[in-house]
């Protein structure tokens, strides 16, 4: 009889066997499945104008947050609406998709188009004036997730930023 295997019998049904092995393996896919833990808001470097307008302006700067995730993840299509001095000064929106790696610091470059209403002009007074702190408050959401499976993740953050030209 060589050439065939027969399975042995130990208490268990071989279908009972097979459920057994899909519960074991659970625990695996949930794990790696996870839900990505928030970012970390470090700060933002290498503030500038883009282009100055009396209606409308374009600022660019770089967002540096700290991925605590201890796997990459992709960040794709998102939108924050940014205010300064608790008036809302613009909205930027990410539409192409950024490598982040896992446990590291990383860059986000935004561009924000600013109406040069009289909250934009004001912050240019107190930035002016010698004040080189502003207040910004982000609220807004990103696409965030590997392997495909991707959620929409909030991006929330007020607090005190100093403001280098």
């Amino acid at each position: 009889m060589a050439g065939k295997i027969y399975p042995v019998h130990c208490g268990l049904k071989i279908i009972d066997m097979q459920k057994i092995s899909w519960w074991l393996l659970l625990p695996l896919l949930a794990v790696g499945c996870a839900k990505p833990t928030g970012f970390d808001y470090l700060g933002v470097r290498n503030f500038k104008v883009i282009k100055f307008g009396l209606k409308e302006s374009t600022v660019g700067a770089d967002v540096e947050f700290y991925n605590p995730n201890r796997y990459p993840v992709t960040m794709k299509g998102g939108s924050v609406d940014v205010y300064a001095n608790n008036s809302y000064f613009g909205k930027t929106t990410l539409d192409s998709s950024i490598q982040i790696p896992k446990k590291d610091t990383f860059l986000l470059p935004v561009v924000l188009k600013v109406d040069m209403n009289n909250t934009a002009i004001g912050l240019i007074q107190t930035l002016a004036a010698g004040q080189d702190s502003v207040h910004i408050k982000l609220d807004g959401s990103a696409k965030v997730g590997r392997g495909g499976l991707f959620i929409n993740y909030p991006i929330r953050y007020a607090g005190m930023q100093k403001i280098k030209f």
